[in-house]
């Protein structure tokens, strides 16, 4: 067998007694280093396995930053424990299901199929990799994406659909949004909602003014470098910050209509952001979904 090989056991009139199932100690190696939890599965160990899979979806979630480093350590515990249970070559019993070499690959392409939807459909994870979104977001924060009903679909590069969002009504003054950037799609921006289809926007120095109006900014603190402000827009409060000794008229745009499929999107970091301002509206198809969690 090339999955592991019996032992099998005969009486003195050669009938046979008991038969174990011994798993190959490279084979389970190999699969701890590369697939990790999985290798159990190989062991007939559905219990270690469900533990070892569990441990590693719950560190992911709770700390994207650290992800590598944890499939790391679950690359060289994994296979330990596997060539232990190997060696002990304690085996005697039925061999499950999943223990097969064709079922693996299926349960692994299962569930990778499964992780695949819902990162294209309904949750993404997205890393801060800039400051533009200071102090809102910090560099290195690691944000949660809800997707479903903008329809701009897919994840890892590959795009799955890619229209219009089902509603405005998904789209809301305030709100943080990931979207892809309109002049190069392979990146995405995460930044603040400020106007929608019909809006005029109008930025003044520190002032931002929608349909007339300038949104509700007062200042909360300061540094010898920066001034951080609370504003509002839509019974939405954030906060945002400019930079004392930025440039006079360093974003300063002049009165614009929001034409139809498209937003107006801002930096909290307002003298650090390559925002709407610079290089216009995002087109409605490029939303990726709205921010529901940061850490």
């Amino acid at each position: 067998m090339l999955d592991g090989y019996f032992l099998v056991t005969i009486d003195s009139r050669g009938s046979i007694l008991d038969k174990a199932w011994k798993p190959k100690a490279w084979i389970a190696i190999f699969l701890g280093v590369v697939l990790q939890s999985f290798t159990f599965l190989y062991l007939n160990r559905g219990k270690w396995f469900c533990f070892y899979f569990v441990v590693s979806v719950l560190l992911s979630l709770i700390d994207l930053r650290y992800q590598a480093f944890y499939a790391g350590a679950l690359s060289l515990i994994c296979p330990i424990h596997a060539y232990l249970i190997v060696r002990k070559g304690d085996f005697v019993g039925k061999r499950f299901w999943y223990s097969k070499w064709w079922c693996i690959p299926i349960i692994f392409i299962s569930i990778a199929m499964f992780s695949f939807t819902v990162r294209s459909f309904f949750y993404e994870p997205f890393s801060i990799p800039q400051g533009s979104m200071k102090p809102t977001l910090e560099v290195g924060s690691h944000i949660w994406v809800s997707k479903l009903g903008y329809r701009t679909y897919g994840t890892y590069g590959i795009t799955l659909l890619k229209e219009d969002i089902a509603s405005q009504d998904l789209m809301e003054r305030g709100q943080v949004y990931v979207f892809r950037f309109p002049q190069d799609e392979s990146k995405s921006f995460v930044k603040r909602l400020i106007a929608v289809p019909g809006d005029s926007i109008e930025v003044k120095g520190s002032d931002v003014i929608v349909n007339g109006i300038s949104l509700p900014t007062s200042l909360v603190s300061e540094t010898e470098q920066l001034k951080y402000y609370k504003q509002q827009v839509d019974g939405n409060t954030f906060r945002i910050q400019h930079m004392k000794d930025r440039a006079i008229g360093f974003g300063h745009m002049s009165s614009r209509i929001v034409p139809k499929n498209s937003y107006f999107f801002l930096g909290d970091n307002r003298d650090n952001s390559n925002d709407s301002r610079f290089w216009g509206f995002v087109p409605s198809d490029n939303i990726v979904g709205k921010v529901v969690y940061s850490f």
